[in-house]
């Protein structure tokens, strides 16, 4: 048994030293489509970009998610946790007054999380019960396009993580000492 921990400890401590993303430039921009300059979407934040394209939510997802395991080394054999949060939730997770109809979440535990916010015009009037118009698509620079992804990166440092998850695992031996020491009485 203390060995199978050993290995499953050492297993973990590759994964945590494995290095990944350290930054948005990392990732690359969705196929043909055009990069912001928008205020908010370049320097204003740290590890922000947005892209204007004619991708819809499923093919932004997907291109992301296929990006960000490709930035990581166990990214090969392990997908990351997926996580689907309300659009309002973009104030928080992206930048404030971002306009949001989707917002998903990629993480690899202890290593970082990799936030998709979509705003497609198309969408927003349909939930909104509006009629079509011109208005459902995005102009910019003499160009047309159904969609905007804004992605924001937060890397975790590397020794925090290590020592989060070493601290877990002195935590777990610990208990697991404690629940025997109980049991035996």
């Amino acid at each position: 048994m203390r060995y199978i921990l050993i290995a499953i400890f050492m297993v973990g401590l590759v994964y945590m030293l494995t290095p990944g993303s350290s930054s948005i430039d990392q990732f690359a921009p969705i196929p043909n489509s055009l990069k912001s300059d928008e205020p908010g979407d370049t320097v204003q934040a740290p590890n922000i970009a947005a892209y204007f394209s004619d991708f819809d939510r499923k093919s932004i997802t997907n291109f992301y998610r296929n990006e960000y395991r490709k930035q990581f080394w166990f990214g090969k054999f392990i997908p990351p946790i997926s996580l689907n949060h309300p659009p309002r939730a973009a104030y928080t997770y992206v930048r404030d007054l971002q306009m949001s109809t989707f917002l998903e979440e990629y993480v690899y535990p202890l290593h970082g999380s990799l936030f998709v916010n979509g705003y497609e015009p198309t969408v927003e009037a349909h939930i909104l019960n509006l009629k079509p118009s011109a208005g459902d698509i995005i102009h910019i620079k003499d160009q047309y396009f159904k969609s905007k992804a804004t992605i924001r990166f937060y890397p975790n440092e590397w020794w925090i993580s290590l020592l989060v998850y070493v601290s877990i695992w002195i935590a777990a031996v610990s208990l697991f000492r404690l629940f025997r020491e109980a049991y035996a009485k």
